[in-house]
């Protein structure tokens, strides 16, 4: 008696066509599968260069803005009088640096082991862009705390904005602008931050100073560690 067909089951080459296909199948959903995992990794990382980007420039903006008019002792001897130092040198720095004091920590009766003020420092170093604080304004005897905001930075440089009238060697968009700060006893208007980032490209940003024209803080003012 013939057996009907359907009572063959599959032939060898139907079996290896259902595995190619179930093969070609896989592959691809796999490809698909992992180019989603990598573009969320991707995502993920820009929104945290982002976040990263966005809490730094708040950071900048909070403290530059609060800048106020304070004589210091960076050789811890002599006072001076320039409130605003921008030499990397002096603050080992790998390029720009931007150093001050600001205020806005309020502190009454001094019941907190901290001043009113606080000397900020903002430096490139290894290609990290860092904030470095002082718990007092010329007190050395602490190290400092060093905060990392922004990592493969190449370049960082600072402009000061004094008023149009006040420079007569530029002109135009840059009349009133230096890139070096060397005035005693005033504060600039606005500083200019100009950040190079190997992921970001440059970001450029302009911060008013809220305390510029105003005068110097008194030497009795805050914590006597102020001074």
């Amino acid at each position: 008696m013939a057996v009907s067909r359907t009572a063959q089951g599959f032939t060898l080459v139907e079996v290896l066509v259902t595995m190619a296909i179930f093969a070609i199948i896989g592959i691809a959903s796999f490809q698909v599968l992992n180019q989603m995992v990598h573009t969320e990794e991707q995502s993920e990382q820009i929104r945290e260069r982002l976040e990263r980007v966005q809490f730094s420039q708040l950071l900048m903006q909070q403290d530059i803005r609060q800048m106020v008019a304070k004589p210091t002792r960076p050789s811890g001897l002599e006072v001076t009088h320039q409130y605003v130092s921008n030499d990397p040198e002096y603050f080992d720095s790998d390029s720009g640096v931007l150093a001050f004091v600001r205020t806005g920590f309020d502190n009454p009766g001094n019941i907190m082991p901290r001043s009113e003020l606080k000397p900020v420092v903002y430096r490139l170093r290894d290609k990290k862009l860092q904030r470095v604080t002082q718990t007092f304004v010329n007190d050395r005897s602490s190290e400092p705390t060093v905060q990392t905001l922004l990592e493969n930075v190449t370049e960082l440089s600072f402009r000061f904005y004094q008023g149009e009238a006040s420079s007569n060697s530029n002109q135009g968009v840059d009349q009133g602008w230096s890139d070096n700060w060397q005035s005693q006893g005033s504060l600039p208007r606005a500083v200019e931050v100009t950040i190079e980032s190997e992921n970001l490209g440059t970001i450029r940003r302009i911060f008013l100073i809220a305390a510029a024209g105003q005068v110097a803080v008194s030497q009795g003012e805050g914590s006597p560690r102020d001074n």
